[in-house]
């Protein structure tokens, strides 16, 4: 009861804000962030005959994505704790855990995991009214959890009929027409935005990891619970060395690349 009752405020928190959202700042302002996928060249024909401008005017519309960005240098002194604590600790080990780990092991543990948080994905497509999805994410769950071995393995990504659905709360919430809010940069926990922030009701609530670091009275374990879902992002990120680091090499400024990064990537989660 305690858990519904806290999710259920934490929840009415973040459609208050949605409801309310924050203006978008100028580009020009500090700590705001404009991310524009840029047309592409146009012919040469296409610049000396104007008639043909409308042809192409769908193909080179400009996709911004917006967020804002009010906690800018607070968000930035926390992006330097976590980039500090990668380059001396995370990547070191996570370079060492993934030589010593085949492949196949770090990825059927990743497997289970992901097929274990299955009720985050199908009660969030049913939220978000996707009941194809949701059939599908059934399906899905259903057959690697049997033929899959408890999900070690993923034949349902043999059939093109199964596609993933990675849904989550924060996803709803865009679905049902809340903005960003503005970013994020938790400690440890990396990027994210005040919306996406509710991430943490379905952790809370809907993530058999949470329910199986309940004790018998039905408290959650808060330690415990941090020690097993450490170990879930740890062996994901064994996976995600060497993006992280050509993401890095390949910006000007990191903690911008992060940030445009993680914003489009969910834009194009919410639009899937």
């Amino acid at each position: 009861m305690k858990k519904l009752l806290a999710a259920a405020v934490i929840l009415a928190f973040f459609l208050t804000i949605g409801v309310f959202n924050l203006s978008f700042a100028s580009d020009r302002e500090a700590g705001t962030y404009l991310l524009a996928q840029q047309s592409q060249e146009k012919s040469a024909e296409a610049d000396e005959e104007v008639d043909e401008d409308d042809e192409y005017d769908d193909e080179y519309d400009d996709e911004v994505v917006q967020i804002n960005d009010p906690l800018y240098r607070l968000n930035r002194e926390f992006f330097y704790f976590n980039d500090a604590m990668y380059v001396a600790i995370l990547r070191p080990l996570g370079i060492g855990y993934r030589t010593v780990i085949p492949s196949e092991i770090r990825l059927s543990i990743k497997n289970f995991f992901h097929n274990l948080r299955f009720p985050i994905r199908f009660v969030n497509c049913l939220l978000q009214a996707k009941g194809t999805k949701a059939m599908e994410e059934f399906a899905t769950f259903f057959l690697n959890s049997t033929v899959g071995f408890a999900g070690i393995q993923t034949p349902a990504s043999y059939y093109d009929s199964l596609p993933p659905s990675p849904e989550d709360l924060g996803q709803t919430l865009a679905v049902w027409g809340l903005g960003h809010g503005f970013f994020i940069m938790y400690p440890v926990f990396g990027p994210s935005s005040l919306r996406d922030s509710a991430t943490f009701i379905d952790t809370l609530l809907l993530d058999p990891v949470s329910w199986m670091a309940s004790n018998r009275q039905g408290n959650l374990d808060f330690w415990a619970l941090v020690a097993v879902r450490a170990g879930i992002l740890f062996n994901e990120l064994s996976f995600q060395i060497d993006d992280i680091d050509a993401l890095k090499e390949a910006v000007f400024d990191p903690y911008i690349g992060i940030r445009d990064a993680y914003v489009e990537r969910r834009a194009k989660m919410v639009a899937e």
